[in-house]
């Protein structure tokens, strides 16, 4: 089984983790951690680390709002337990895909679920000069 683990800055992962579950339904193993005001850091990592201690062995990919931010930073050595890996950027199309994937294998599935949410970033202006006249939306 795989954990998913969502952690951000303010309210963003119980926001990404909420809306992914209005789109895929329930996801028991989708867990938001935010780090609100006055909260240091360091006790989202505790928290983690008692949570990947009591799933030996399972597969857990961490999802961090910001590389080289707080959290990020403060998860990131967690890494060094070949079950866990950490991406940092979620966006909702990497979390459905999370969501809805058999990653167990980890690392190289990993890999390429990152790559395509990484082509779901679609600059609209651009897309929008692209369509012929005929076909316009407006």
């Amino acid at each position: 089984m795989k954990r998913l683990i969502l952690a951000s800055h303010g309210r963003l992962a119980e926001g990404m983790a909420d809306t992914a579950r209005m789109i895929v339904g329930d996801q028991t193993e989708l867990i938001p951690l935010s780090l609100v005001s006055g909260m240091q850091p360091e006790l989202l990592k505790t928290k983690v680390e008692g949570m990947i201690k009591s799933w030996p062995g399972e597969l857990t990919v961490i999802l961090t709002d910001l590389w080289g931010g707080s959290v990020n930073t403060a998860l990131l050595p967690l890494c060094a337990d070949a079950h866990v890996h950490l991406i940092a950027g979620m966006n909702l199309n990497l979390v459905l895909q999370l969501c809805l994937s058999d990653v167990e294998t980890g690392g190289m599935a990993i890999e390429s679920i990152l790559n395509e949410a990484q082509k779901s970033m679609v600059y609209g202006n651009a897309k929008l000069n692209e369509i012929p006249q005929e076909e316009s939306w407006f």
